[in-house]
């Protein structure tokens, strides 16, 4: 074996060892102490770039669950003013086929038109408050509601057009208002020959409106047709909205899901085998230790030329 001086090529050889395991022992140490078995994209470029295309639809399904649930809370306030106005119809129409028994007098008829008429004016109310995030539901203010229920741009498969069954609650809308309701309409078009003399103060163009007075059975008969009418397109319309809670909550389960696959993909992807990498540490730690050692007797054989050069 030849004796050199100038290169000591079995330190070399051990210091290359020790720089290795060192290296290794140091990236062990980084995955255990974060978890993952790619810190950076040079541990492994391909599983990064799947790995981000995962958690980019992971977090896209989390905002979508978010978008849907925002959709959930906004139709069950929207049900809520919806079952508040069909309480008021029905009680509505409970008066109004009170009025209709020819029992009553023109007075005790007004009495019972009143609370029509607060009843009315509650609907108003319900529809003109019946808010959420600022957007008024339910009188017509806002002409389409779209909600984005998925995590792409597509938006057949993505969005959800719940417009047709927000219904409009204003009584005007609902053609339920007593103010609407002329004495020419109360006689299905034909005009009271009474209201049409000169003398009587009847004015086409503002027919006088009706009251206890004039509030014929008739007239009541043919209001509590609207009423039905009303309800019933309240009813469709929350039977409609009902099917969309339905296929929203559907749609949150799938996405759901669908995380669940992702995660776990991801997780196979990034995530670092504990148990596998505490061995891999154990083996660098020993490595490194007896490299350290090999180093210290490589670095020790050149002084064995200085007893040759003594005994010289």
């Amino acid at each position: 074996m030849a004796l050199f001086i100038n290169t000591n090529v079995n330190s070399l050889v051990a210091q290359n060892s020790l720089n290795k395991s060192t290296n290794s022992l140091q990236k062990s140490l980084y995955r255990l102490s974060t978890g993952l078995r790619i810190n950076q994209s040079g541990d492994d470029a391909a599983g990064l770039c799947v790995a981000e295309g995962l958690e980019s639809r992971i977090r896209a399904n989390k905002r979508a669950m978010a978008n849907i649930q925002d959709g959930l809370n906004m139709m069950y306030i929207t049900e809520g003013g919806m079952t508040g106005v069909t309480e008021d119809l029905q009680r509505i129409r409970e008066l109004c086929l009170q009025a209709a028994n020819g029992i009553y007098s023109p007075d005790q008829k007004q009495t019972l038109m009143n609370e029509i008429k607060e009843r009315l004016e509650n609907i108003d109310a319900i529809a003109n408050t019946t808010v959420f995030n600022g957007m008024e539901l339910t009188n017509g203010s806002n002409p389409e509601v779209i909600l984005q229920a998925g995590a792409g741009s597509d938006a057949a498969n993505n969005t959800i057009d719940i417009t047709s069954a927000m219904t409009n609650l204003l009584c005007t809308a609902l053609g339920i208002s007593l103010d609407i309701v002329t004495m020419d309409e109360a006689n299905d078009g034909d005009l009271d020959p009474d209201y049409m003399d000169p003398g009587s103060g009847y004015n086409p163009a503002n027919p006088p409106k009706v009251n206890g007075d004039n509030w014929t059975n008739e007239a009541i008969r043919a209001y509590i047709d609207k009423l039905d009418a009303a309800i019933d397109t309240i009813s469709q319309n929350r039977s409609q909205l009902g099917a969309y809670q339905n296929r929203l909550e559907s749609a949150s389960q799938n996405l759901t899901t669908m995380n669940e696959n992702y995660e776990r993909s991801k997780s196979q992807i990034l995530d670092c085998d504990m148990a596998e990498e505490s061995a891999n540490m154990v083996k660098y730690q020993i490595l490194q230790q007896t490299s350290t050692t090999m180093l210290s007797q490589a670095n020790q054989l050149p002084s064995i030329a200085i007893s040759l050069l003594q005994n010289a």
